[in-house]
């Protein structure tokens, strides 16, 4: 018998029109949210492994703050955003989009970059810059992304610019070819101003990069950590995680990470699956849960499932982590421990600051507190929602923003949306902004 968890908003994959939702569990405990579109019929679709899990995360919730400039409602969700007033959390990471064009063809890419759109100006990314100033400030995180950045050859300028105009922290989300190849390229990129690199780094075996990048490119991969340790700055490991390729692989990817902490600062998991292939009357995405259940699994006794907590700065079923500090005289063999067996949840609450950046929720607490954090690693789960997963209450509680030129910042996975047939509803940059897709005008 199916077990009633709680209400909520879903999209209809085909027109993207939102519904009243269920969210279930069925008699496994497995976690489910059906809705009905009256024209193109209902979908349920798969959303965690485990329903005591789910709930527990849900009721960790912290308390919200809301964007401090949001733009009025002009749409019913998910068209409109701006961040609109319907929004409950203000942005804590957000991206500047600066190309769509890229060196690689990879199957699994939200992106899809193939080229063809003119990348924005300089002058347009110094009004995206001015979109994060006015959102969170220039303390806020940004990361350069694309696309690939490095296929623009003013990046050193770009990331200069943001330099200038007072922000401390910059990243760029790569997949590493021209930092490792072009000489002397990330020295200029660090010397502009660049603070870290987030990598795209889906495995330790040939074969994965084969299926997500088209071919083995696990030795630029290792050569790029290499140079980020020889110029002295931090990496974060990105991981596309495909059922059945490199799910496998989280305890292997969680070790190399704590072995090379001194330069690997982060691991950020992120489940990927394709928008528009589905059953039509079911949908079998997989989440976040899963890989925080893999990971405690294959990590040799080092993290436990609740290990694992909220991130604060957004719904607790997208952003969830763990801070692993790295102590001689910690019982795991690794030489670490995980910070949330050593606080517990009220400390954590007490501590938390709504302006750390999702990667530094715990950092900052531990430092505070005067914990050594300089050489222990951040382990992020992202939970991205696409047209057959999108909870809409989650989406309006999104704290990674994507930036436009004329003023506003996008939630992250309404940004990306696109509907069954692949039809965005936000094009690049929202350049050609469309009223919407399928028959919508």
């Amino acid at each position: 018998m199916n077990k009633h968890l709680h209400d909520t908003g879903a999209l209809c994959p085909t027109c993207l029109k939102e519904y009243p939702a269920e969210v279930f569990a069925d008699e496994d405990g497995v976690v489910w949210m059906s809705r009905t579109c009256p024209e193109h019929g209902p979908l349920t679709t798969r959303m965690w492994p485990d329903a005591d899990h789910y709930e527990w995360l849900r009721s960790e919730a912290f308390p919200k703050t809301r964007p401090a400039n949001p733009e009025p409602m002009r749409d019913a969700c998910p068209f409109g955003c701006g961040t609109c007033a319907r929004h409950e959390r203000r942005g804590t990471l957000l991206e500047i989009e600066v190309t769509r064009n890229c060196n690689l063809r990879c199957p699994v890419c939200f992106a899809s970059a193939v080229g063809g759109e003119d990348d924005p100006s300089l002058d347009e990314i110094s009004a995206m810059y001015d979109v994060i100033a006015d959102q969170v400030g220039t303390d806020g995180a940004v990361q350069i992304t694309g696309g690939e950045p490095t296929c623009r050859k003013d990046l050193v300028d770009i990331i200069y610019l943001g330099r200038q105009k007072g922000f401390w922290g910059i990243e760029v989300n790569t997949n590493g070819l021209v930092i490792t190849n072009k000489e002397g390229y990330l020295e200029d990129l660090v010397a502009a101003g660049l603070t870290g690199v987030y990598l795209s780094f889906d495995g330790l075996t040939g074969n994965v990069y084969e299926a997500t990048c088209g071919r083995d490119i696990l030795d630029v991969k290792l050569r790029a950590i290499e140079r980020c340790r020889e110029v002295g700055i931090q990496v974060v490991l990105s991981v596309a995680v495909v059922a059945g390729l490199n799910d496998s692989q989280l305890g292997d990817l969680l070790r190399f990470a704590l072995e090379n902490s001194d330069v690997v600062a982060g691991l950020a998991l992120q489940p990927a699956f394709t928008s528009g292939r589905f059953d039509a009357e079911r949908a079998m995405p997989m989440s976040a849960g899963d890989v925080i259940f893999n990971l405690a699994a294959q990590s040799d006794g080092l993290l436990g499932v609740r290990d694992i907590w909220p991130l604060g700065c957004s719904n607790p079923l997208c952003d969830t982590g763990v801070f692993l500090v790295k102590d001689d005289a910690a019982e795991h063999p690794s030489g670490f421990y995980p910070a949330t067996q050593r606080m517990t949840m009220a400390e954590y609450a007490e501590g938390y600051s709504p302006d750390s950046p999702q990667g530094s929720v715990f950092l900052d607490i531990l430092d505070k507190k005067g914990v050594e954090v300089k050489t222990g690693l951040s382990v992020i789960i992202m939970n991205y929602m696409d047209a057959v997963s999108m909870d809409t209450q989650r989406l309006r509680e999104c704290s990674m923003m994507v930036t436009v030129p004329d003023g506003r910042a996008i939630p992250f996975c309404a940004y990306h949306l696109t509907d069954a047939a692949g039809k965005r509803v936000y094009p690049p940059w929202c350049k050609e902004e469309l009223r919407g897709v399928g028959d919508r005008q």
